[in-house]
């Protein structure tokens, strides 16, 4: 059985649903509403019912990304940034060569810290910038990852997510099922109470629409020291969306 949309507008937010959401139903008796709320007054004999349903679909994510700190410490700022400039200029030039790497110079940061003596420890300027590398092939950027390691950059975080594209695609074919989970929920209500379901009064849809990575902590490596470059297996991710519903039942028949 299919039954009739009404013309108010979908309304989409942008909060977080959660996977496996249970649909929660009120219903709101015709006399009730029309004493609460006068502007959307239900007609006679109709009954309102707010519906939640939720769709998940999962994939395996497409992107990844290497983030790096580059850090040095020295007597005055000038030097301590020559260094960490240095630093950068061979993460550039290490990926410059490789086909389908992305790189982003992120946050630069520069401060003086204070002398110690009772820890033997002399002031000095430190300057640090955060690198990301980002690919979609795992087998082309974990060569770099290593061979950026050896080169005495700290990899300080390897994430597994999805892509912008790939978590649109999946969104809408979250937000289908959701949909579709909604108007089976109201259909089953509505033959429960022995009612039919008139139109659908408003439609919400929320979605998770940012990237959840899939974090993987990396410890720094010594130069001196020849090892296999890093692993990151990747795992299904979950897109879920999330749609509230008001819609208006009446008698049967």
């Amino acid at each position: 059985m299919t039954f009739p949309f009404f013309t108010t507008p979908v309304r989409h937010s942008l909060r977080i649903a959660l996977p496996g959401l249970l649909a929660a139903a009120t219903l709101h008796p015709a006399g009730s509403m029309a004493q609460t709320q006068p502007a959307n007054a239900l007609l006679p004999n109709t009954t309102e019912l707010e519906l939640s349903a939720s769709g998940t679909v999962q994939a395996q994510p497409d992107e990844l990304t290497a983030t790096f700190l580059a850090e040095a410490r020295a007597d005055t700022a000038a030097s301590a940034q020559a260094q960490v400039n240095a630093l950068v200029g061979k993460v550039t030039a290490a990926s410059a060569h490789v086909t389908g790497v992305t790189l982003n110079a992120e946050s630069y940061f520069v401060h003086h810290e204070d002398g110690d003596a009772r820890q033997n420890r002399r002031p000095q300027w430190v300057a640090r910038q955060s690198i990301r590398l980002t690919a979609s092939d795992g087998k082309v950027l974990l060569p770099l990852v290593g061979q950026l390691q050896a080169d005495n950059l700290a990899l300080t975080r390897l994430d597994w997510s999805l892509s912008r594209e790939k978590r649109m695609e999946l969104t809408r074919k979250a937000e289908t099922l959701a949909l579709q989970d909604m108007q089976q929920r109201a259909q089953a209500a509505a033959a429960t109470l022995k009612l039919d379901v008139a139109f659908i009064r408003t439609v919400t849809l929320e979605d998770e629409n940012m990237p959840r990575p899939m974090p993987m902590m990396m410890m720094p490596r010594a130069a001196s020291i020849e090892t296999a470059p890093p692993e990151a297996p990747t795992g299904m991710q979950d897109v879920t969306a999330t749609v509230r519903a008001k819609l208006v039942l009446k008698p049967a028949g």
